[in-house]
Order: C-alpha cells, then structure tokens, then sequence
C-alpha cells in the first residue's frame, strides 16, 4: 500500500493532470474537491479512454476522474484486494480508515507480492460475471 498520494484539485485541466504524473511518475492522482476532500482518482487510462480518444483535450480533471471511490480497509488481505479489483474491474484501490482516505494499492502492487494471486482470482471473477 503506498501511503504518501499525489493528489489534484478537481478544477486543474487535464494537462496539468498528465504534467503531474509525468513527474511524479505516477498512474494514477487523488482527486480533491475545493474543501480538500477525495472523492475520486484520475488515472493514465481515464487520460486515453476518456480524453484523447474522445478528443475531449479541454475537459478539467473533475469531468473524465473515475467515480466513486472503490476500496477496503487497511486491515484486508491481498486476497480481498484482488478479489475486489477482479469484482469491480479496476486497477486500483483506495485504502479507507473510516472516511479517510489512508492509501492507495493497485493491482502492480499485489503482482509485486504475490504474482499469481491477482491473475487467478481476477479471471475466477471474469467467470463468475
């Protein structure tokens, strides 16, 4: 689980967004609303799926960021993060405590761990749907 989350305002315009991740070398940014408040991510695949390929290139980040959050607690195990990320189609997951957000894991992460984990229980969910 990454900790420190590099984050965007929802206002900023997409090409801030991409600038951002660029150089953080990051896939992904949190989102803030004007009270500083998360509430969803921008991720590299939302910049071509639902920018470039759509040729939206004047969209603010809070038009294309990817909604609602999808997480877990910071007690779940790789095997909840997988089966989640299988269930709900997604790469990445918020790391809830209560309301807060605390962290992010994304499905490298748990290849990172457990390279067999992610694959088995993803396609497992791909059957299941």
């Amino acid at each position: 689980m990454r900790t420190e989350l590099a984050t965007i305002s929802d206002s900023a315009s997409i090409y801030e967004a991409a600038e951002k991740m660029t150089r953080q070398d990051v896939g992904c940014l949190v989102v803030t609303d004007v009270r500083d408040k998360i509430y969803a991510l921008i991720t590299d695949e939302d910049l071509v799926r639902k920018v470039l390929a759509k040729k939206r290139l004047d969209a603010k980040v809070a038009d294309v960021a990817s909604k609602p959050l999808i997480g877990l607690p910071p007690d779940a195990d790789l095997t909840e993060a997988a089966k989640l990320m299988g269930k709900k189609r997604v790469k990445r997951l918020v790391v809830f405590s209560g309301r807060d957000v605390v962290g992010l894991i994304s499905a490298r992460d748990i290849v990172d761990l457990s390279p067999s984990l992610y694959d088995l229980i993803a396609e497992r969910e791909r059957i299941k749907a």
